[in-house]
């Protein structure tokens, strides 16, 4: 892929890594709009006060917009000089490369150019409503490649600003394209300190959730917030704590923390995030591919991860039935303070998929049980695995389960909170599939 920009008053640094600087007009920033977009960017950008102030600025002070503005930085493979001071920028890799810093720039002048182009064809006051939904780059993306020829035809109607640009790109020796392969990483994430990257955009860039991702089922990946302000509706972090269940029958040190403290995965997402990280950066964990992108290669690793595609679906199981199984161990979950029913046209779903459940309530009653579930794997030379169906043990030993279980929630108060918090509630959650599940082989066995 590549484009040609018009850079203006272009001055260039050249060192390990080369750098141009300069400044572009909006009508030269289309076709970069089109082509490169945010795919390097780890933060994608939404409307904000910042967007709305920049749009603002690009309004009532065209003229020195270029002095107010940090504009934005691109990252090419190849950066060729032509003539009337054009530069052929191309892109290789969408995971390096592109627009690296920057994003709310990029997101308010392309609304910018935008509205001018609809103006022309619909008019003030129909531009404006039609803008109005695209809050965020995805959905701004849309509408932009809908438009895309539209825009392209009146660009006379856009006026000309020039926004500042750097362009960072290999040098021409033989060494060069491996150190801008090593380095653009860093460079992407110092850049975006500023703007409060969260430690989940920056392990999702070195590709640390790839693994999770390939084990997720399709149905909830394009749900999930991979990157900070995607507008997935699940977060990352949680499915990061669910990993660390199956994670933490690898007795490795990066997993110790979670087999002595396991409430972390209810009461310190963050730290979950840390801990996982942590393990991903561990000698022999992964390998980098490209950059400082890594992949896993532990094979038990990658086993533990593969059960991804069960954690989710059995997170939300537990959460279904844990209010039957308490009803029938002799309490009224219904009367609890803070639970929810649904009732009287309400309509109640579980986290992950969705689906239809009869009881809301806090979380903290069921990680111990979830957790739990972690005696349901075994941990051998050909990786970490379940022992059992744990879809059926559940729906068939919940009750069992809740008639000892019942006393920890009644034991604090009712108090889900205290529950996820207790150490205590893990063990004895533990205890409880261990035993329900030799019991199971017992009766297999016509020991009793």
């Amino acid at each position: 892929m590549n484009i040609v920009l018009k850079i203006q008053d272009a001055a260039r640094q050249t060192s390990k890594l080369n750098k141009l600087l300069g400044t572009v007009s909006l009508t030269s920033m289309i076709d970069l709009l089109s082509s490169a977009g945010l795919e390097a960017n780890p933060r994608l950008s939404k409307v904000s006060r910042v967007t709305d102030d920049i749009e603002e600025s690009l309004a009532k002070e065209p003229e020195i917009f270029h002095f107010m503005s940090k504009g934005i930085l691109v990252a090419a493979s190849t950066v060729e000089e032509l003539d009337r001071s054009r530069f052929r920028l191309e892109f290789d890799d969408p995971d390096l490369e592109g627009i690296l810093d920057g994003g709310h720039n990029s997101l308010a002048a392309g609304r910018f150019i935008l509205r001018k182009a609809l103006a022309v064809r619909h008019g003030e006051e129909k531009a404006d409503a039609m803008m109005r939904p695209l809050k965020t780059w995805e959905k701004f993306k849309s509408a932009w490649t809908d438009n895309l020829d539209l825009v392209r035809e009146e660009k006379a109607a856009i006026p000309e600003i020039r926004m500042p640009i750097e362009v960072i790109y290999p040098s021409d020796d033989t060494e060069g394209f491996a150190y801008f392969q090593e380095k653009v990483l860093a460079i992407n994430a110092a850049r975006n300190n500023n703007a409060e990257l969260t430690a989940e955009a920056r392990a999702n860039k070195l590709g640390y959730y790839d693994e999770i991702k390939a084990a997720l089922d399709p149905a909830l990946v394009t749900e999930v917030e991979w990157k900070t302000n995607d507008g997935g509706r699940i977060k990352v972090r949680e499915l990061v704590a669910l990993s660390l269940i199956p994670l933490s029958k690898i007795e490795i040190k990066e997993t110790e923390q979670v087999r002595r403290s396991p409430t972390v995965i209810f009461s310190s997402k963050g730290q979950c995030v840390d801990l996982y990280d942590k393990l991903m950066a561990a000698d022999g964990v992964a390998q980098e591919t490209k950059g400082n992108i890594v992949e896993v290669v532990d094979p038990k690793v990658k086993s533990a991860l593969a059960l991804m595609k069960d954690m989710p679906r059995l997170f939300d199981l537990v959460y279904k039935l844990l209010p039957e199984g308490y009803n029938k161990a002799g309490g009224r979950f219904g009367k609890i303070d803070g639970v929810r029913m649904a009732a009287d046209g309400k309509v109640l779903k579980s986290h992950y998929y969705r689906e239809p459940i009869s009881y809301s309530y806090g979380d903290g009653f069921m990680y111990p049980l979830v957790f739990g579930l972690s005696s349901l794997m075994r941990n051998t030379d050909d990786g970490v695995t379940w022992i059992t169906d744990p879809d059926a043990f559940i729906k068939k030993n919940m009750p069992t389960i809740m008639k000892s279980f019942y006393a920890m929630i009644a034991g604090v108060n009712f108090d889900p909170a205290k529950v996820g918090k207790s150490g205590g509630a893990y063990n004895l959650a533990c205890d409880l599939v261990a035993a329900a599940y030799k019991d199971e082989l017992l009766r297999q066995h016509g020991i009793v």
